[in-house]
């Protein structure tokens, strides 16, 4: 039977093939599959009694023997198994120790340096549950951490508790807006919110009357200027206003709305 001279005669490598071929990089003109049929047939190759000859008698490896079933060793991996593919991108259990190897015989040895540690592991488990247990025995009869009684509920906001209590401050973590607060540095975030919300209830009891020094202070509503008008006497402008001010450009050294005030120069 005449061979077809299109078919490449075998071995050769399938264009895509990476792994390594001696002297490759010396041949061209030629296909990946004429190429390396051409390597492969070369009288050094034929004549090689190294372990590591590129032409080897095809061989029936079997698949790695475990010692139980996969599914009886939590590790339910049908892919980790005897003679691994060159390409796997998987994770094999121990394979970064070993190196220096073809691919699948380091994984053969890597899955069973595995299995021989699943063996130890099942070994010293089982003495673990061999060994009697005795019942723990309390020190004392005494309760160890007392109960302490508390005076508020549960999830009390720390706004509502006296600012003797231990727990009127807010813990790390917490985001929102504590007045009082901005003021208060170098200490840490408990601390800071205790005296914060310790400041903050005094001024509102201070305000509300609860605590009075000497002339308890009344709330007095602000003047608001009358429609229509903008530049007022005795007020300023809120800070963000975007219309025109008369020589606010040559004013500098103040708060807005404190430069602001009686911003025409009127007379009081």
């Amino acid at each position: 039977m005449v061979q077809s001279t299109l078919v490449t005669p075998e071995p050769y490598h399938l264009p895509g093939y990476l792994g390594y071929v001696p002297q490759f990089k010396f041949k061209i003109g030629g296909t990946y599959g004429q190429t390396t049929h051409n390597i492969l047939y070369t009288p050094e190759q034929l004549n090689s009694k190294a372990p590591y000859k590129v032409i080897q008698e095809a061989k029936f490896m079997e698949p790695l023997a475990r010692s139980k079933p996969a599914q009886e060793e939590g590790w339910n991996n049908t892919k980790l198994k005897g003679s691994m593919v060159p390409g796997y991108t998987g994770y094999v259990p121990k394979g970064q120790h070993f190196f220096g190897q073809r691919y699948a015989q380091a994984c053969d040895n890597a899955l069973k340096s595995f299995e021989a540690d699943l063996v130890v592991k099942e070994k010293d488990e089982e003495t673990l549950r061999m060994i009697p247990r005795r019942p723990l025995t309390p020190v004392s009869k005494a309760n160890a951490y007392p109960v302490k009684q508390r005076d508020f509920a549960y999830g009390t906001s720390p706004y509502r508790l006296p600012n003797e209590h231990d727990e009127k401050y807010f813990v790390s973590g917490y985001t929102g807006f504590v007045p009082q607060a901005r003021q208060l540095l170098a200490k840490s975030y408990p601390v800071i919110t205790h005296e914060a919300l310790s400041i903050h209830q005094d001024v509102q009891d201070r305000v509300r009357g609860r605590k009075s020094l000497g002339t308890p202070t009344k709330l007095t509503r602000a003047k608001t200027a009358p429609p229509g008008v903008i530049y007022t006497r005795q007020s300023g402008l809120i800070p963000n206003y975007t219309g025109h001010v008369p020589a606010m450009k040559f004013k500098y050294g103040r708060t807005y709305g404190a430069t602001t005030v009686n911003a025409l120069n009127q007379s009081i």
